[in-house]
């Protein structure tokens, strides 16, 4: 399966300012087996997703941290992330044990390169080619979030669509560009207990997916 193209060095990119008007408070899902993650915790390196791990001018990771705009969107992009939803698929509620969901807010504004839909064509792109690509071309959609960290030294973060959810908003923050500190916790709660497994068994049921 191609990727798509390999930036060039000189892109168009977009930058835009999200603030808490735009997203009042992101929500975090996140897995605390085998690391042992918190609600704040930057992955350094580790995992390999979409946009992450890339790295810094000198070889050491960018620390990134994924929030979503919505409880759906982060669900979507963490728990459901490889569940089939044509036809509906299978979930295991036995994840839930590990893990857990954090409510926060980030700095206002936070400087985010931009891929958005509207701003994919001046990059040539699309979203089928950046956005909805499978993890099988995942080493070329990183070339394009460490061209916009290298490219635009400003910017703090991307932003895009969800794959999963194309309601929600997603980011992916740069650590190292951010102050310390920067995510003020509002809640952090299991998703093994109620009320979150009771919302996340409902979101199962509206997409038919198999619980078992």
């Amino acid at each position: 399966m191609a990727g798509p193209h390999t930036p060039d060095g000189a892109e168009a990119f977009t930058v835009i300012s999200v603030t808490w008007e735009d997203v009042p408070v992101w929500y975090h899902a996140y897995c605390t087996h085998p690391h042992a993650t918190t609600a704040t915790t930057f992955a350094q390196g580790w995992g390999s997703s979409r946009f992450a791990p890339i790295s810094c001018a000198d070889g050491s990771p960018v620390h990134t941290y994924y929030a979503a705009s919505s409880f759906a969107c982060a669900v979507m992009e963490s728990l459901f992330h490889d569940v089939p939803l044509s036809p509906p698929g299978i979930f295991d509620l036995d994840r839930l044990t590990h893990f857990r969901l954090a409510r926060l807010t980030i700095p206002d504004p936070i400087q985010c390169v931009s891929f958005h839909t509207p701003c994919l064509p001046a990059l040539d792109l699309t979203r089928a080619d950046l956005i909805d690509s499978l993890p099988a071309v995942y080493d070329s959609t990183r070339k394009w979030s460490q061209a916009a960290y290298d490219q635009c030294p400003g910017a703090q973060a991307i932003a895009y669509g969800s794959r999963r959810d194309d309601s929600g908003r997603c980011v992916m923050l740069f650590g190292q560009r951010l102050p310390s500190s920067c995510l003020t916790v509002v809640s952090d709660e299991s998703m093994a207990v109620e009320p979150l497994r009771t919302k996340v068994l409902q979101l199962a049921d509206t997409l038919k997916l198999n619980v078992i």
